[in-house]
């Protein structure tokens, strides 16, 4: 049986970024971590993960959740640095 971590550990992403992925989308972690693979490997997959994280980026700083809001920034740059 798997684990979430064996699952974050097979994933192409951090944790902070599946993490963004399942609370924008009301996932729990593990079907998030499945969600974005599933997703990065469609055609414009990237983009769609791109902006649920940007959504949930945005969420945060407008809630006022500065902790969650700085994680998920981090993650959300991260993810941009490594599609170009």
């Amino acid at each position: 049986m798997l684990t979430l971590q064996d699952c974050l550990g097979f994933s192409r992403l951090t944790p902070e970024q599946i993490e963004a992925i399942a609370v924008h989308q009301h996932l729990e972690m593990i079907v998030a971590a499945e969600w974005a693979e599933s997703m990065l490997d469609r055609p414009g997959g990237r983009s769609v993960v791109e902006r649920v994280l940007a959504a949930e980026v945005d969420r945060c700083r407008s809630r006022g959740d500065l902790r969650r809001w700085r994680r998920y920034q981090s993650g959300l740059d991260d993810f941009v640095r490594r599609q170009e």
